[in-house]
């Protein structure tokens, strides 16, 4: 109360005031009939006037100077000079499986430029608009991105309309230590979801073979090199990339030609035994031997038409008939006008195929064989087969990932594996995200870093494929069925990143579309460098700048740190310059100390503004940022978000609890 008082003390001051001048007024009101007072008004009024109402106005202005000195000195030696903030507390922390739409809650907000605590704080939540658009979470190890990033999110967006099969998120995630998976699985059983959970590892049944899929066989070449380069650096000289992706082209080409299915571990065989390779050449050229029709000769000559002799009929003494080439134009003739007819193989009977397709396809693989791969010097091609087996050496040397990811044709036959006995193989992701699956890959790098980033490099290409050809669907759909929300999330995410101009399936291309398809980007990673130096060139900048949520921990590296202090951009600022300047008349040199002096001396200050351009946040803000501390450019789908301080919510602390309140219990 007695701040309140002092804090209003004009107010106060002027109704004191006023209620003293009441009494004044009855108790020493002006004397009028003095006998100097009447003198003065007979002979001047104006003086008698004027000296009557500086006498009344006197009555108040005098007890209002007393009342403002005490409640000045009041506001000086009685109360503080800074004035005690009352702190509102968060607003409730919106549950996740309550809400009735999209929306991340990153963490709370106070003075959006200074690490401390606000009257007001807030919750910084992006909607699903701009989830859409990426969020990319940059932090040192030991900074809190996985506890305080990456579970809560991953808990946001699954518990999110959980009791719904038609609208709950389905996802992939991707990780390298081996716990995010439990974590995962465990969110997913406390929502009532633990059979979404799909995961793929050594130890689960599933059974994944990349290269089973609808791709061309060009493609998935070429994505095995650019596995290559990512593992092993690009060279300058681009034969080589081209060396690889040509042979593996078209082994994968023949085995879909002649099996309709292909490993990798049937690649690494074929491309490291040049006898194997060409016994299925062999055995290509007796499936898709040629195939006659016969007529005999008598029935020829007596149906014989000119639309019959269009077929290049030839004569074969040894039959006794008339001999051409079998096409489903001449079988169509032939039954139409009832002509009896029979077929003959140039190698005897047994399988064939005759999809005429499959046989062109075949010839390109032939003459490939025959024509460039054999007539390359023997040193050169084993140089290039040695720079693709080492890669494909990975699913060989290991049996448990030989049977995990290069299962037998017989695991996708729902016959031949009824029983499970080749494993379960693994859905198409057209499936699975449609159906709300989660699918996590558990291989921690620890087991081997080159397989578990080969691995979770294909299984993303896949999961992107799926994603992407939701756009023309949901497109079409016209609002008929409602569409699920889909969710990626990787964890040192440098491990998996692929990106560069020259590889067009890249992650910045991805990103770049994959809001037309609902889906919901979130990855981390350690620091920009980490990006920078796994990536070719500068394809990090175009890499990052599809992500544009960017959510910045505390930063061990410089360049990172300079880099995030950048993108938070400059303003204006006032600064202040001093100047100091003497000036001295009849100056000279003292005698006893050798300095200058002057018997008049004149010292002049001057104090100035300046309006820079100064970074928001310097560089060195970033690496002192505490656990659980960020600072987070922020995008709601519209509009940025000016760069600001942001408290996160680590998974294992209640997070109605402020973090000044977290920081004052000793919880963080």
């Amino acid at each position: 109360m007695f701040r309140r008082i002092v804090e209003s003390r004009t107010f106060f001051s002027l109704i004191l005031s006023a209620a003293v001048w009441c009494v004044l007024q009855f108790r020493m009101r002006f004397p009028e009939e003095h006998p100097l007072l009447l003198l003065i008004f007979l002979y001047k009024p104006y003086l008698f006037y004027s000296i009557k109402w500086t006498y009344i106005a006197m009555q108040f202005t005098t007890p209002y100077i007393v009342f403002s000195t005490m409640s000045s000195l009041a506001y000086i030696f009685l109360l503080r000079q800074e004035r005690k903030i009352s702190y509102q507390r968060l607003p409730a922390y919106p549950q996740p499986s309550t809400r009735d739409r999209l929306f991340l809650v990153v963490g709370e907000i106070h003075n959006p430029k200074k690490p401390v605590p606000a009257e007001t704080p807030h919750w910084l939540m992006i909607p699903e608009r701009g989830l859409y658009t990426g969020v990319a979470i940059f932090g040192a190890v030991g900074s809190g991105k996985t506890s305080c990033c990456m579970y809560p999110f991953a808990e946001q967006l699954f518990a999110y309309r959980h009791n719904d099969p038609q609208r709950r998120a389905g996802g992939l995630i991707l990780e390298v230590k081996g716990d995010f998976c439990y974590k995962v699985r465990g969110l997913l059983k406390k929502y009532n979801r633990e059979g979404d959970y799909i995961e793929v590892g050594l130890a689960s049944n599933f059974r994944y073979n990349p290269l089973h899929n609808d791709l061309e066989a060009y493609a998935l070449a070429y994505g095995i090199a650019s596995l290559l380069n990512n593992l092993f650096g690009k060279g300058k000289e681009p034969f080589w990339q081209q060396a690889y992706t040509n042979l593996v082209k078209f082994i994968i080409l023949l085995h879909k030609v002649l099996y309709d299915y292909v490993t990798l571990f049937d690649v690494y065989a074929c491309a490291i035994n040049p006898n194997l390779l060409a016994a299925k050449i062999k055995e290509g050229e007796v499936l898709f031997r040629d195939e006659f029709v016969l007529v005999a000769s008598e029935v020829y000559v007596e149906r014989r038409t000119d639309e019959l002799d269009a077929f290049d009929w030839t004569t074969d003494e040894s039959l006794h008939a008339m001999k051409a080439k079998y096409t489903p134009e001449l079988q169509r003739y032939l039954d139409e006008h009832e002509i009896g007819w029979e077929t003959y193989s140039t190698e005897g009977q047994g399988a064939r195929i005759t999809d005429p397709r499959k046989k062109q396809q075949f010839e390109a693989v032939k003459r490939w064989f025959e024509d460039d791969w054999t007539r390359i010097e023997n040193k050169l091609r084993t140089s290039i087969v040695e720079g693709i087996s080492v890669f494909l050496s990975l699913f060989d040397d290991n049996p448990d990932v030989k049977r995990t990811f290069c299962p037998p044709k017989e695991c996708y036959d729902p016959e031949k594996n009824k029983d499970g006995r080749y494993g379960q193989p693994l859905p198409p992701f057209s499936q699975l995200i449609e159906q709300g699956k989660v699918v996590c890959l558990n291989f921690p790098v620890a087991m081997n870093p080159g397989l578990a980033m080969v691995l979770g490099t294909l299984l993303k290409q896949d999961f992107q494929r799926a994603v992407l050809t939701r756009i023309p669907k949901i497109e079409t759909s016209d609002g008929a069925k409602p569409w699920r929300d889909i969710v990626f999330m990787c964890d040192e995410y440098h491990n998996f990143a692929t990106c560069g101009q020259s590889d067009p399936s890249g992650d910045e291309k991805f990103f770049s579309l994959s809001r037309q398809a609902r889906c919901i980007p979130i990855v981390a990673t350690q620091s920009i460098s980490s990006l920078r130096s796994t990536l070719q060139g500068e394809s990090w900048r175009t890499l990052l700048q599809t992500f544009r949520t960017k959510i910045f921990l505390a930063l061990s590296c410089e360049f990172s740190a300079k880099t995030a202090s950048d993108m938070c951009g400059r303003e204006e600022q006032l600064k202040v310059n001093y100047t100091f300047s003497e000036t001295g008349q009849n100056a000279g040199v003292s005698v006893l100390t050798g300095r200058a002096a002057a018997h008049k001396a004149t010292i002049t200050t001057s104090k100035s503004y300046s309006a820079q351009m100064h970074p928001v946040f310097e560089a060195k803000i970033f690496s002192e940022l505490k656990n659980a501390q960020s600072i987070v450019l922020a995008y709601d789908g519209l509009n940025p978000l000016p760069p600001s301080y942001c408290y996160l919510k680590p998974y294992y602390i209640d997070p109605n609890i402020s973090y000044f309140e977290q920081l004052a219990q000793g919880l963080i």
